[in-house]
């Protein structure tokens, strides 16, 4: 008897000493860290059955990091310094049952800047808490900065480089957006930004389905409330037309507030999967640090985008050749002969068929045939500030939001007009006379001529042109022509036209 006895001491005493070594098994990459790159942590645990892991990070200076326990065996952060951290885990497996294992993680040299037209940004990852967004209210660019990060994808992904879009110099530029209790005030940055970065936005939001696949198909990209108090991008939309990508530097925040949607990822045989969890996003980061999830890339419903409603950004949508490229020009007024533009601030009439429709390989423009015809925004309301548009005036048509509308740009402003309302109209090469609207052969003044929708004294007066005014004689009926000029067409009395070359009497 004595010598089982013995034999069950000592298996047992060998078996705590085994349990005694045992230690949880730590990895890392990369291999060789440097500041600023994400390092990424698995643990395995010795045994089954692990209850929780507590995560714990120092250097010979200082305690970085200490936490509680949580159920993320893979995790990551992101060093702050060139420095030798230590990692120690801690497995809990019950009461006082636990083990503990360390390793070291040599940080030197300094990771590039993040950025480019794919990077997406791990709001809560750590990098950002120090990063000052409002000094007043104390708020950093991980705690409150959401709108700075939308935007900074949204600008690079348009083109933009440089330290001057990262969402850290954002917040330099645009602190005076922050609202205290409310976070940022997308509409003023969004539109501030848009007068800095030479992209078109506007005041409402694009709220209808329709209306966000007109404008996607246009290449425009979107900032949106995507849960409340919290901002996210979007860049494009499904060939099905169903879902939009989007872009989310803090999806944790989404997730604990979404409500009757849910985000989903695109599998390797083209079909979407639902991502009940954050954890189900394939390729998604948890920091330990900030117990938060990373930046992530997936897809929403339209459906639910669209009763959200988005911020439009549009990308530089016209330009003209020049002999130093394609530069960028802001439409003024529009004809199909000639267009009213600014390039580099100053105004210049071209030739239509010089500019170059960026979003479209169609260039089109409508004459107005009907009185009192509304400019109207996705949802069928009046878009504010423009008045009922009368025959005779002309729109850039952009693309078409169904069988009914054209979606067009007029005076500054985009919506829709009813397609039964207008004349499409090509791109006109001709060559036509030109000249200057004038009263007694005089250019120069502030007399007004206006314009009739048919010639002689039964036309409809719809518009003004002041003298001076330079237009393009279209056609001509007896005492009559039919000119363009200044985003209209119109009759007016051959009197009432210098043509070029004849003399301006004093």
């Amino acid at each position: 008897m004595k010598k089982p006895l013995l034999f069950v001491i000592v298996l047992g005493i060998l078996l705590l000493f085994s349990i005694s070594l045992a230690e949880p098994a730590i990895s890392f990459t990369p291999e060789h860290p440097r500041l600023g790159d994400y390092v990424d942590v698995t643990v395995t645990p010795d045994r089954e059955n692990p209850q929780s892991i507590t995560w714990a990070l120092s250097t010979p200076e200082k305690a970085v990091f200490s936490g509680k326990e949580t159920d993320h065996y893979t995790a990551s952060f992101r060093p702050r310094e060139e420095a030798e951290y230590t990692l120690t885990v801690t497995v809990s497996y019950g009461k006082k049952d636990t083990e503990t294992a360390s390793v070291t993680i040599p940080v030197s040299g300094v990771a590039p800047v993040q950025e480019g037209p794919d990077v997406v940004y791990s709001q809560k990852d750590g990098w950002w808490h120090d990063k000052v967004y409002s000094s007043k209210y104390h708020r950093s660019v991980e705690k409150a900065g959401c709108a700075l990060f939308a935007l900074s994808h949204a600008l690079q992904r348009i083109g933009y480089e440089g330290e001057d879009v990262l969402p850290d110099r954002l917040a330099e530029k645009y602190r005076y957006c922050y609202v205290e209790g409310r976070g940022t005030a997308n509409e003023i940055l969004t539109g501030n930004a848009a007068e800095a970065w030479g992209f078109t936005t506007a005041a409402n939001l694009i709220e209808s389905e329709a209306g966000l696949q007109t404008c996607f198909a246009l290449g425009d990209i979107f900032t949106f409330s995507i849960v409340n108090g919290h901002i996210a991008f979007a860049d494009s939309l499904s060939e099905d037309g169903t879902k939009v990508h989007v872009v989310d530097s803090a999806p944790g925040a989404t997730y604990e507030r979404i409500k009757n949607a849910v985000p989903y990822y695109l599998d390797e045989n083209g079909t979407f999967v639902e991502a009940k969890t954050p954890e189900d996003l394939p390729g998604i980061r948890w920091f330990f640090e900030t117990g938060e999830y990373g930046g992530m890339a997936y897809w929403l419903d339209l459906s639910y985008c669209a009763k959200r409603g988005m911020r439009m950004i549009r990308p530089r949508w016209l330009a003209i050749g020049t002999d130093d490229g394609d530069m960028p020009v802001e439409m003024v007024d529009v004809g199909a002969v000639t267009c009213q533009i600014k390039m580099n601030g100053e105004p210049q009439l071209v030739r239509t068929s010089q500019l170059i429709w960026i979003t479209t390989d169609e260039m089109k423009v409508a004459r107005i045939t009907k009185k009192n015809t509304p400019l109207n925004d996705d949802a069928g309301k009046r878009v504010p500030g423009v008045r009922l548009l009368n025959p005779g005036a002309m729109v850039a048509v952009l693309g078409s939001q169904d069988q009914q509308n054209l979606y067009v740009f007029y005076k500054g402003n985009f919506g829709y007009i009813s397609k039964a309302n207008a004349e499409l109209l090509d791109v006109d090469e001709a060559d036509y006379p030109t000249g200057l609207i004038s009263v007694n052969g005089k250019t120069k003044g502030t007399v007004q001529v206006e314009p009739r929708t048919e010639p002689g004294g039964n036309g409809q007066a719809f518009y003004k042109w002041i003298v001076g005014t330079q237009v393009s004689v279209l056609e001509e009926k007896g005492d009559y022509d039919y000119v363009e000029g200044a985003g209209v067409r119109g009759w007016i009395k051959n009197t009432q036209i210098t043509l070029d070359g004849a003399a301006d009497p004093e």
